[in-house]
């Protein structure tokens, strides 16, 4: 075969390697927008749920329970009162094993979950230093749930069960 002919096939080859390969980008549209003062002030933790939208207030442990709908249309469930949830969780986390509430600076923790009617059950409280402190992220993956310390690089997986 000549060179110039290697060479065509090659450009052939990769160039219908390069077209096969699927694209990743993505398109965004807004489908709603809610003026000033639509939601509640001092939410410090917005949380996905598999039932809806938990919103929570570390200082007062407040909370809230919405779902939106196609439309981007919210709807407020329920309202729970300052007190309802334990004051002071710096990380809440959608997990497959419930929602994940923990505190960075003393390793306390809890598991709950919510219904469709917004209703909450703690499943399961774990007391100060059950987990490390000092997580500065915690992420739910499929393989498990990852905590990181962006001060010293230090990091663990574990799973609720």
């Amino acid at each position: 075969m000549s060179r110039s002919l290697v060479r065509l096939l090659s450009w052939s080859l990769t160039l219908w390697v390069v077209s096969s390969m699927p694209s990743f980008a993505q398109d965004h549209a807004t489908i709603k927008i809610f003026p000033n003062g639509a939601f509640a002030l001092g939410w410090t933790s917005i949380v996905s749920t598999p039932g809806g939208i938990f919103y929570y207030n570390v200082d007062t442990g407040a909370g809230a329970f919405a779902t939106l709908d196609g439309a981007g249309g919210h709807n407020t469930i329920k309202i729970y009162a300052p007190g309802a949830f334990a004051t002071g969780w710096t990380h809440i986390v959608n997990t497959p094993g419930g929602i994940l509430y923990y505190n960075t600076a003393t390793g306390a923790g809890a598991i709950g979950r919510f219904d469709g009617a917004g209703n909450h059950t703690t499943v399961k409280v774990f007391p100060p230093r059950a987990f490390a402190t000092g997580w500065s992220r915690i992420v739910s993956t499929p393989s498990g749930i990852l905590f990181y310390n962006d001060q010293t690089g230090a990091g663990a997986v574990g799973r609720i069960q």
